[in-house]
């Protein structure tokens, strides 16, 4: 089921498993308290991996409540969980206290529940989705925006919805006469991550264009510590565009917790990979190592060393 069908529901079951993005996940916690009619915070119960125990997960869902008819149990992001707390958490759902709405959550796509037999709501949006998520948000202040100046904002916040949504609270604010939320406006509103600048340096990088990334490279390079950021986010990036050369048989999924980074900037990194063999990203990792004992020990500028590093890696 999608986050969409979900909130559209009208009869509710006693169990469901939300995975992917947490803004939407507490949209939905919203939506249940709403259905649920909870007012009191005494009448839901969380847990998460500090203090997980399946008995006090269900002798929280036994309580009966003195606020309200109904009670809300939240568990989220358990890590780790062994076969017996598996046996009598699925054995107990079978036999769910009728009052009591118990949700797992799973925003670290762990899958650390998906053993249990409940509904599982999957909150991960792709690309489209996002897009009609980010136009109606603006329908809702009376405003039109085109679904390519969306899909911009969404790239901006490399897809995390918290911060797509504080975004579109400035955009709105920004300009209450106008109808049509523009892309000057997003580029002026908006603050480009700096991930997503050092991406865009990378693919013009990976596409050997030297006289546009060393243009797009001087239009970033500022102080010392502004150079400092785009040399350690590169150096960065190429890391992670060796490991995920080297490591084929590991999903998308794996890789980004392994750096704690969205799928999303992995798959983006496998994209540009592909433009090198993976000798040639050995090659450029170390000769990164080397830049940074240069810099550090004063033999060679911040400013010379992204220079040459942009050039050293169109030649590879």
């Amino acid at each position: 089921m999608t986050y969409s069908q979900f909130i559209n529901l009208t009869e509710l079951k006693n169990a469901y498993h939300f995975c992917g993005d947490s803004f939407l996940a507490t949209k939905c916690i919203e939506f249940l308290k709403q259905k649920l009619n909870i007012q009191n915070e005494y009448d839901i119960s969380k847990f998460d991996s500090e203090n997980f125990s399946c008995d006090a997960i269900i002798e929280s869902c036994e309580q009966i409540s003195f606020f309200a008819k109904k009670r809300l149990c939240v568990v989220k992001d358990i890590k780790n969980i062994t076969e017996k707390e598996k046996q009598k958490l699925s054995s107990y759902i079978q036999n769910i206290n009728f009052l009591t709405t118990l949700i797992f959550v799973d925003t670290l796509n762990l899958n650390t529940f998906d053993f249990l037999n409940i509904e599982k709501i999957d909150l991960r949006l792709n690309d489209y989705e996002l897009a009609t998520y980010v136009i109606n948000e603006f329908k809702k202040s009376d405003k039109e925006i085109s679904k390519d100046t969306a899909l911009t904002i969404i790239n901006f916040c490399l897809k995390d919805l918290t911060r797509i949504n504080l975004e579109i609270k400035k955009l709105v604010s920004y300009n209450l006469n106008q109808k049509e939320i523009s892309l000057n406006d997003v580029k002026l509103l908006v603050p480009s991550s700096e991930e997503i600048v050092v991406f865009e340096l990378t693919n013009m990088i990976v596409q050997r264009d030297a006289q546009k990334s060393l243009n797009y490279l001087f239009n970033l390079m500022g102080n010392a510590e502004q150079n400092s950021k785009i040399f350690n986010l590169l150096s960065v990036t190429f890391q992670r565009m060796f490991f995920c050369v080297a490591s084929k048989n590991i999903s998308d999924e794996e890789i980004a917790k392994t750096f704690s980074v969205k799928p999303y900037a992995i798959k983006k990194l496998k994209q540009q990979s592909k433009n090198f063999s993976a000798i040639a990203l050995k090659d450029i990792v170390y000769e990164l190592c080397d830049l940074e004992y240069y810099i550090k020990n004063g033999k060679m500028s911040l400013e010379n060393a992204l220079v040459y590093i942009v050039i050293y890696i169109i030649n590879k």
